[in-house]
């Protein structure tokens, strides 16, 4: 017969070691912020002119606008006259460094909760169950937990990962799956046996 409180202690520490994995992560490495990097307003936005007054075009050079181009920007104008017509402009690339910023998040996310992820899948996994059976549970808790936070890792910072980098962690954590499957189911069956 299935033991309830096993199976609820194994899914509270899974789901507690998960939210810890995240918790620690975003106390030591915090997700960036928007307003860090960007101290204007998500779009640029053109003031009307003074009722009366036609602004003259601001003439943005090829070179300039290419130049804003490369840099994953856009033209933002920055200062203006007394008519409330355009003066002068500026290549905007704040939205781009945020980009950067937190596709470097996401990847450090994975590192973090990868390592962490691997410790409680090797505790849970080398947790001496013979000797005392709570170990079982707690063990299975941690693998589980484990492979939670490793899977939600992943899937957070997936896109952030080299597209050759991504086949090989997913075929990686794939065999981990696959690794504890037979030592743990395998062990158990070999303890009914004996």
């Amino acid at each position: 017969m299935v033991d309830v409180r096993k199976i609820i202690i194994i899914f509270v520490i899974a789901v507690l070691f998960a939210v810890l994995v995240f918790a620690v992560i975003e106390a030591a490495y915090p997700q960036p912020k928007w307003e860090d990097h960007c101290k204007n307003r998500p779009y640029p936005t053109e003031k009307p002119c003074i009722t009366g007054n036609i602004c003259p075009e601001i003439n943005v050079s090829e070179t300039d606008r290419k130049a804003c181009d490369d840099k994953k920007g856009y033209i933002e104008y920055t200062d203006y006259d007394p008519n409330n017509c355009p003066a002068k402009y500026e290549c905007n690339t704040c939205q781009n460094e945020f980009n950067l910023a937190q596709e470097k998040h996401q990847r450090y996310v994975f590192y973090i909760s990868a390592i962490l992820s691997l410790i409680a899948i090797f505790i849970g996994m080398y947790l001496p169950a013979k000797t005392n059976t709570l170990n079982e549970w707690v063990g299975t808790g941690f693998m589980l937990g484990g492979t939670f936070a490793l899977f939600f890792g992943t899937l957070t910072s997936f896109m952030s990962l080299d597209r050759y980098i991504r086949p090989i962690v997913i075929l990686l954590e794939l065999a981990l799956v696959i690794f504890i499957a037979y030592r743990k189911i395998g062990n158990l069956r070999e303890e009914k046996k004996g």
